[in-house]
């Protein structure tokens, strides 16, 4: 059980760039390839590692590479997929038994301010307090927040009632096997004979399908990831255009 953890030495919209950019280069990112595509200093980069690590996001001694679960959260937080990456931040957290303990005390459940949310961080985390240290109780915070564990209510921060357990469909907005439509009988358009629906639900062996493996250039221009995932959202999952 992990006793204690690190803190992020930026804020949360610093430390969202940082995982984008690892989940941008998922074979042994150097420093100097993260810092291009961050436009951050490496040493900025590296002084929130252990956090990351301590989240699940990259993992390696030397030489650190992003996890499934870092790739995830880098692709949802980059295309705004609000759901998503709220449940990926869920899960990175709840892998920290330390920072779930923040949010099951009683203070925090009954209402805490930030200010002494923030001090209480500081006490179980293993840093002293400092101006880098307060930023990172701040980050944390902001990702408590995202992630639906930690709620406001007015001047007050209190830990958000338990979820009931959702399956992973239901987690990501997709249809539950047992809920979708019966298509039995019933032939798909001719021009999307062997294609799936927009949002429809592929794990019926009975309902077409297909699978793309996609080989990603390698690239330090950010844009050209850009212009292939929106395509990709756009034309295969059917969503709006980002703005």
């Amino acid at each position: 059980m992990t006793d204690s953890f690190h803190l992020p030495k930026i804020s949360l919209e610093g430390l969202e760039k940082i995982i984008i950019a690892y989940s941008h280069v998922p074979d042994n990112p150097t420093l100097d390839i993260l810092a291009r595509l961050t436009k951050m200093g490496s040493a900025a980069i590296s002084r929130n590692n252990k956090f990351l690590m301590d989240i699940g996001v990259i993992a390696g001694a030397a030489e650190k590479t992003v996890t499934p679960l870092g790739q995830k959260l880098g692709h949802a937080l980059e295309y705004a997929l609000g759901a998503d990456a709220q449940a990926y931040w869920r899960e990175a957290i709840s892998s920290n038994s330390a920072m779930m303990e923040l949010i099951t005390t009683e203070d925090i459940k009954r209402g805490m301010s930030e200010k002494d949310l923030s001090a209480h961080i500081l006490d179980v985390s293993v840093h002293k307090k400092h101006a880098h240290t307060q930023t990172g109780a701040r980050c944390l915070i902001d990702i408590l927040l995202e992630s639906g564990l930690l709620e406001q209510d007015q001047d007050m921060l209190v830990a958000a009632p338990a979820q009931p357990a959702k399956d992973k469909a239901q987690l990501f907005g997709l249809q539950a096997e047992d809920s979708a439509p019966d298509t039995k009988g019933s032939a798909p358009p001719a021009a999307l004979m062997g294609l799936p629906l927009a949002g429809q639900n592929t794990t019926r062996p009975d309902m077409p399908y297909i699978m793309l493996n996609l080989t990603l250039p390698e690239t330090e221009d950010l844009a050209v990831y850009e212009k292939i995932f929106r395509a990709l959202r756009e034309n295969l999952l059917g969503l709006p255009p980002l703005p």
